[in-house]
């Protein structure tokens, strides 16, 4: 398996993604790429198509329409890390415990996912709404 981008948005801060970028992981950070205001769906969009992964510590992404449909399009992986109003350390530990079962999500589940990295560094998959299939009409083909 290739080696995976680690995607850093604004909520989550500078400090976790630029510790990370010294252990020599691939990272990058939403504000090397985006304005700060860029809305969520864009950069989903940018980092869907790129095979980036997403982590975040607002945990309503997928549960806000316009996000989700970006979600969804693009097939994003994302997983939301614990912590928003912990101290870095914390929220280090925690990344660093779940790392080994972040590379084994991203390596056995089927993009779009989005996954919740509990305190302890386990991880809690989130259901997604399956994808809506087009209604094919047998209207013209029973008329013939």
């Amino acid at each position: 398996m290739d080696p995976l981008t680690l995607y850093f948005d604004r909520n989550i801060g500078r400090a976790v993604p630029e510790a990370l970028k010294t252990l020599n992981l691939p990272v990058e950070h939403q504000w090397d790429h985006f304005k700060p205001e860029e809305s969520d769906d864009i950069w989903l969009r940018v980092v869907g198509e790129k095979g980036w992964i997403v982590f975040t510590h607002d945990r309503r992404l997928h549960t806000r329409a316009v996000e989700l449909a970006a979600i969804m399009r693009w097939n994003v992986g994302c997983f939301y890390l614990w912590g928003a109003e912990s101290s870095r350390w914390e929220k280090m530990r925690c990344f660093a415990r779940a790392y080994d079962a972040i590379l084994e999500a991203c390596k056995n589940t089927e993009r779009p996912f989005v996954y919740r990295i509990e305190n302890r560094g386990t991880l809690k998959q989130i259901s997604l709404p399956e994808p809506k299939r087009k209604k094919t009409s047998h209207a013209a083909s029973d008329a013939t």
